[in-house]
């Protein structure tokens, strides 16, 4: 595979992602997230089930790594998931594409790993773009302080991933993580959940999230990643929101103040730029 070949790839998947965004805000009037979540995760560790049976290198315990990388997952598609019903599908793209920002913060307090003034100032800056995203009033409502508790759980999920993948096989971790997922989500939501309706918004939903944003994309990132280089990658990545707030203008309406779009805009530079930088 060329290079330009994998960021095409890579650029598809983050269309992919922002994609979700809108897709599952819509079907969450018809099903509860942990519900939702169950659902995706479990048809996801059901399709990921042949690609582990043609794979000889990886092994009972790589897929243990994964499932403990896998809390932090479940974590993350946790607050997303309740915090897209609370908030617009466009400040959860934005807000969710900060991760690569806390990153390197999340690796220091892991692992100590040294975090330069530069990475402090493009996470200040995408705080600034926060701020902005608020319209001058730092007040987010429940829905976004969810989603910014999303992203810190997906960078630590980053963190973890970039620790273990060195000594373990890259499908069964990933095996493990969405294994996890369905695991934590889904005693949760026969506790306490109980909106459940197989809308023809909620079948979409869940085969586009399984299928093609779960399942596909986590083996297209593993191949396409190796053939383009992190900072890229990362870049390319960062088009999930943009990705995101495109398809809920089509499909749910959401517009941005101009204030609010400078603010969306600080956040998208912050993350290319500490891509870049790193």
């Amino acid at each position: 595979m060329k290079r330009f070949h994998a960021d095409i790839l890579l650029l598809s998947i983050a269309l992919i992602w922002g994609l979700t965004f809108p897709l599952i805000k819509i079907a969450l009037d018809y099903i509860s997230p942990l519900t939702f979540n169950s659902i995706r995760f479990f048809i996801a560790t059901l399709l990921f089930l042949p690609f582990l049976f043609f794979n000889n290198n990886g092994s009972r315990r790589d897929i243990l790594v994964g499932v403990k990388i896998g809390i932090a997952v479940f974590l993350g598609y946790t607050f997303q998931t309740i915090g897209l019903e609370l908030t617009t599908a466009t400040n959860a793209g934005f807000i969710t594409s900060t991760y690569v920002v806390f990153t390197p913060l999340i690796a220091y307090l892991l692992f100590r790993h040294k975090v330069t003034k530069v990475e402090l100032l493009f996470l200040l800056t995408a705080f600034a773009g926060l701020y902005l995203l608020s319209e001058f009033t730092g007040k987010f409502n429940f829905g976004d302080f969810l989603i910014l508790l999303c992203a810190i759980a997906f960078a630590s999920e980053i963190v973890l991933i970039s620790h273990y993948s060195r000594l373990n096989d890259p499908t069964f971790l990933a095996f493990g993580q969405i294994l996890a997922v369905a695991m934590f989500s889904t005693p949760l939501a026969l506790a306490i959940e109980r909106k459940l309706h197989f809308s023809q918004e909620v079948i979409l939903a869940l085969l586009i999230t399984a299928v093609f944003a779960t399942t596909l994309a986590r083996i297209a990132q593993n191949k396409a990643q190796k053939f383009t280089r992190p900072s890229d990658a990362a870049i390319i990545f960062s088009m999930e929101g943009v990705f995101s707030h495109l398809f809920a203008i089509i499909m749910l309406g959401e517009v941005l103040s101009l204030t609010q779009y400078i603010g969306a805009g600080m956040i998208v530079l912050s993350v290319i730029a500490i891509s870049i930088y790193d």
